[in-house]
């Protein structure tokens, strides 16, 4: 009896010991700052993400679309590579 009994915790502390190493923590977000200067106009971008990469490439796509529309939505060539210019490369 005493053996069942201890095969039965052993089982049973086996189990809940893999459940727990089972679970992945969330990777930690992060609030990433970007400032964007175009012809005197400053935008400020905040964007959570896990990493900065991310956080980059969502500020760009808000940094463009920002721009673009500020400056009339048709851009020119020439306007087009500054406002890109402008977003690829963030003051901090």
């Amino acid at each position: 009896m005493m053996k069942k009994i201890l095969i039965l915790l052993t089982i049973s502390f086996g189990v809940a010991s893999m459940t727990m190493a089972s679970v992945d923590p969330a990777p930690p977000v992060q609030e990433f700052v970007f400032k964007f200067r175009l012809k005197g106009e400053t935008l400020e971008v905040r964007r959570p993400a896990t990493n900065y990469e991310e956080a980059f490439d969502k500020a760009a796509d808000v940094c463009f679309k920002h721009f673009k529309k500020s400056l009339g939505g048709h851009l020119s060539e020439d306007q087009g590579l500054d406002v890109i210019d402008v977003c690829a490369n963030p003051r901090s």
